[in-house]
């Protein structure tokens, strides 16, 4: 998947072709200095139609990737996605979009949401809607809430379509740290998390009202992987972790239930 950088450099040198509306044929400096609506041809086959300032994507714009097929609409600002845009992913085998907690993420999906310098989001999380997106996954899986430099961060709601579950509450960095677990049949876990895992005290809620408190320790599963080298700038994924709930107190609360009756 081309990112935004890749694509501000097809726009050095006159590698591509730029054609102006209704004209067949490409002018001599390619985008250069040109202001207007026009459609670049690149090499790699990819294609751009929109808006242009100053030899510039500005405005709003199509580019369609061809390797795979992926495809943004949306706003353009110095030739980087930014503003409000909708990118979809096409299943074609590619780089991998973002993880959904399984084991293999299958590609594709459509992101609908704001974009600052490129990625999705704002620069630091903002209330105003600059930081909201909504992420489609290829498995069904749904991500509505905030989103800083590429990253699911500040509030938001994952739902899992294989078991009803969502995890919801404060993210940072595209995993939840601290929210609930809720369950369909109403329960939910309420505390903190780590590795998208529930992770130290917190307390289970059930449908009767009743509490169960108490602590989640995570323990590191075994991996074949050699850990990177200490002078290797790499940045090591997740591990895979068990997790134990060790319950303390059961408080029965008093009244009934904490939902109110159907009608």
């Amino acid at each position: 998947m081309a990112t935004a950088t890749d694509e501000m450099e097809e726009d050095e040198g006159p590698k591509y072709e730029l054609y102006e509306a209704g004209s067949d044929k490409p002018r001599d400096d390619g985008s250069k200095m040109y202001t207007g609506s026009g459609k670049a041809l690149y090499p790699t086959g990819d294609s751009y139609e929109g808006t242009y300032v100053e030899g510039y994507r500005r405005g709003k714009g199509v580019y369609i990737h061809s390797k795979n097929g992926d495809k943004y609409e949306g706003h353009y600002e110095e030739n980087k996605k930014h503003g409000f845009g909708k990118m979809t992913y096409s299943s074609t085998t590619g780089e991998e979009e973002e993880e959904t907690d399984e084991p293999k993420a299958l590609r594709g999906g459509t992101y609908l949401g704001s974009y600052t310098a490129g990625l999705r989001g704002a620069q630091t999380v903002q209330n105003d809607g600059s930081s909201d997106g909504t992420f489609t996954y290829a498995n069904g899986d749904i991500y509505v809430g905030q989103w800083c430099q590429g990253k699911k961060h500040g509030q938001g709601t994952y739902s899992y379509s294989k078991d009803g579950t969502k995890l919801v509450g404060e993210w940072e960095k595209g995993k939840i740290a601290n929210g609930q677990w809720i369950f369909p049949n109403g329960c939910f876990y309420t505390g903190k998390f780590r590795y998208n895992k529930p992770w130290g005290r917190g307390a289970w809620v059930f449908k009767n009202g009743n509490q169960l408190t108490g602590e989640y320790v995570q323990k590191e599963q075994p991996t074949d992987e050699d850990p990177p080298a200490e002078d290797e700038e790499v940045q090591r994924p997740d591990p895979k972790v068990w997790c134990q709930f060790k319950h303390g107190k059961d408080v029965a609360v008093h009244g009934g239930t904490m939902f109110p009756p159907k009608l």
